[in-house]
């Protein structure tokens, strides 16, 4: 009985795959990447692409290692000086401390200009006007600058900005946003955000599954918000609205824009030039549009789409309708050049499923949106030109 129980108490180790079908396998992949790199008709394009890449993949690593560098020291630089400025900075003339305070009343009260300031042997007096959700955080802020001993506050608090006139004007207070909570990290937040996200990926190793499985969840996403630097409401879709990715992508067609505006103001031919257009048919006043294009795997996607802006022969703006699965936006416009050509330049921002991530899933799978963008002003190009040489050879 003991040697049972210990032998089912006892966890057995798990079975590793065999070194013939490892060696196998990376057999396979270097056969497949052999094959793909020499082969006779497109493999010289295929290695010069790569040596493309790897050579640009290089000097992107030494600019961002250079950009990483420059920001950690300036930031360093920054943070030594700030300590300098809360420990010797308290020791400063009356004309100084009155610059500081001005500057800090800039960052907490949305009128400064209705707001005089006095400073007589470091003590700071506030008169004038203030609104009164704004008073006590002003006064706070005013206290702490290096140099203040005391502040006496004799200004009237207003709880609207309509009950005197030296309050009226355009709100100009910004509120400080933390470091991780703004919209674009910076090199060194990314750089320390990434380490943690590693960090959180090695402390999983000796943590029960289900909490390894969740801090490695939380490295993961970390990860993604650092390698994309966008903000997880783009990088999810959620709450994101039609602007979770951003795709432009411009051509110079060899016409006047004239002939190219008769061309995209009429959606109803798209499909003649855009393969993955099925129809588009328009509303009686030319506002609204509904469209059938082509999805993954063949299938049909159905949308309706408003114009929000029109300006004969220089822009087309359009919205897609509210509760549309794929939100987005565009804009379309011509450009006249001096050697008589039109620049097309087209701008897209659109919220996929999952956002940004369902975005790069679909890159991988081969559906990427700024390719088939490319193809479209290219056959748009084509087409064009081609009109124009029917025309004159008619």
């Amino acid at each position: 009985m003991r040697a049972r129980t210990f032998a089912r108490t006892t966890e057995e180790p798990r079975p590793f795959p065999p070194r013939s079908v490892v060696a196998a396998g990376l057999g396979f992949c270097a056969g497949a990447a052999v094959a793909y790199l020499f082969d006779p008709v497109r493999g010289r394009a295929r290695r010069a692409r790569g040596r493309d890449k790897a050579a640009h993949a290089t000097h992107e690593l030494r600019d961002g290692l250079g950009v990483l560098s420059r920001d950690m020291t300036n930031r360093s630089r920054g943070s030594a000086a700030a300590m300098r400025y809360r420990v010797a900075g308290r020791w400063v003339d009356d004309r100084v401390l009155y610059e500081r305070v001005r500057a800090e009343l800039g960052r907490h009260v949305s009128r400064p200009h209705a707001v005089e300031v006095h400073v007589q042997d470091r003590v700071v007096t506030l008169s004038g006007d203030v609104l009164a959700d704004e008073n006590e955080r002003a006064q706070r802020a005013v206290r702490r600058v290096p140099g203040v001993k005391r502040v006496e506050a004799n200004w009237a608090a207003h709880r609207d900005a309509a009950e005197t006139f030296r309050l009226q004007g355009v709100s100009r207070r910004r509120e400080p946003v933390p470091e991780l909570l703004q919209q674009q990290w910076s090199p060194t937040a990314r750089f320390l955000a990434g380490t943690a996200a590693a960090g959180m990926w090695a402390l999983s190793r000796g943590l029960p599954r289900p909490l390894a499985w969740a801090l490695r969840g939380a490295g993961a996403v970390l990860a993604a918000r650092v390698a994309t630097n966008l903000p997880m409401r783009r990088l999810t879709g959620v709450n994101a609205g039609r602007r979770a990715v951003d795709i432009t992508d411009a051509v110079s067609i060899d016409a006047p824009a004239s002939d190219v505006w008769a061309l995209v103001s009429d959606y109803s031919i798209f499909p003649r030039f855009m393969p993955d257009v099925r129809e588009v048919r328009r509303s009686a006043d030319g506002r609204t549009s509904h469209w059938v294009i082509s999805g993954p795997a063949g299938t049909a996607i159905r949308f309706d789409a408003t114009e929000t802006r029109r300006e004969e022969a220089q822009e087309i703006a359009w919205k897609s309708a509210e509760g549309e699965l794929i939100a987005h936006t565009g804009a379309l416009r011509l450009a006249e050049q001096a050697d008589g050509r039109t620049r097309v330049q087209v701008h897209l921002t659109y919220n996929p499923v999952a956002g940004a991530a369902g975005h790069a899933v679909a890159r991988l799978l081969g559906a990427d949106p700024a390719h088939r963008l490319r193809e479209d002003l290219m056959r748009l190009k084509s087409y064009v030109e081609m009109q124009r040489v029917g025309v004159r050879g008619a």
